[in-house]
């Protein structure tokens, strides 16, 4: 009788499915009237990976598929299906989803452009929080993810993947009021550091408008204003930044649309830095435009024509379109 063995684990069971997996292979093959590329992989790989396809087929659910999927993801760490598998065997065998964050940490910091690792760690993330919901858990739990998401920005501060799950997070629960100061905090830190980090800025607009849904008229106020001159701080610091052009502005907007009064000439922010960068002579026109259209209308066309003219020529159509529409 055939015998199949791997890293000392016996698989014997396996060989009928895994032929008959090999003779369906084989069979797609024969049908192929063009081989552009065959790819080459070693013994091993080939045998770790008829066993996996095997388990896969008959739904093996057990502490050795457990150990033999962990591999296969170690081997292959953008392979999607062996994550959902993976997570299907400890459901079913009830493993430490703990324990299993723990290996996740340790191979996500190895595999920081890896996007799997994240979808994976949201369904081991929401069924930890459906065994204990406790606020105290929740608060570990935070502290630790916190802990290897500034890990990986340390590596990479603008990895995306990582910046999806961080929103995820925050959606999925409910911060208090010093959760939420803690990360403004860390966001403050990191756009400090690099203020032409957009990520940074795109989640410090997600804090604050949660924080605006949970405050009232006078805290909304002041948090407001407290981040437009937060904005203005960075825009003199770097004005070559659509970034914290664009939070600046959008805090005026809220300012507005929530009838809350803009007591000071911002003109002298813009005027300041015209001949720095396009980007306060666009928001100028913005801003001009927000405050007062009609009244403004004839220096917001001017500040048109010098982006269309002379420091934007290559938009020249759309600085056209805006003028056509004034």
């Amino acid at each position: 009788m055939e015998n199949l063995t791997y890293n000392g684990i016996d698989f014997s069971d396996l060989l009928p499915t895994i032929n008959q997996l090999k003779i369906k292979e084989e069979s797609y093959d024969s049908k192929r009237s063009l081989v552009l590329c065959d790819i080459l992989c070693t013994t091993e790989y080939e045998t770790l990976m008829s066993i996996f396809n095997a388990m896969l087929k008959v739904k093996e659910f057990s502490e050795r598929s457990y150990n033999l999927v962990t591999e296969v993801i170690e081997t292959v760490p953008s392979y999607y299906t062996a994550y959902a598998y993976k997570f299907e065997i400890i459901m079913h065998i009830n493993k430490d989803i703990s324990e299993e964050l723990n290996w996740l940490d340790e191979f996500s910091l190895d595999n920081i452009k890896n996007y799997q690792i994240w979808s994976y760690r949201t369904e081991l993330i929401k069924e930890l929080h459906k065994e204990n919901n406790s606020k105290d858990f929740f608060k570990k739990m935070l502290h630790k993810e916190n802990l290897l998401t500034k890990l990986l920005f340390d590596e990479d501060a603008k990895n995306h993947h990582v910046w999806s799950y961080k929103s995820w997070f925050l959606s999925y629960f409910e911060y208090d009021l010093n959760d939420y100061a803690e990360e403004v905090d860390y966001i403050g830190k990191l756009i400090e550091k690099d203020v032409l980090n957009n990520s940074a800025w795109c989640f410090r607009y997600k804090l604050i408008m949660d924080l605006l849904n949970r405050s009232k008229d006078e805290e909304k106020e002041l948090l407001l204003k407290e981040e437009l001159e937060y904005s203005e701080e960075q825009i003199n610091r770097y004005p070559d930044n659509i970034s914290s052009w664009n939070y600046h502005f959008r805090m005026l907007e809220l300012l507005k649309d929530k009838n809350f009064s803009i007591k000071k000439d911002l003109s002298s922010l813009y005027e300041a830095h015209l001949n720095e960068s396009v980007y306060p002579i666009e928001y100028y026109a913005k801003y001009l435009n927000l405050i007062d259209k009609y009244g403004n209308q004839d220096r917001i066309k001017d500040l048109f024509l010098i982006l269309r003219d002379h420091r934007d020529p290559i938009r020249k159509t759309y600085w056209d379109y805006k003028i056509s529409q004034l």
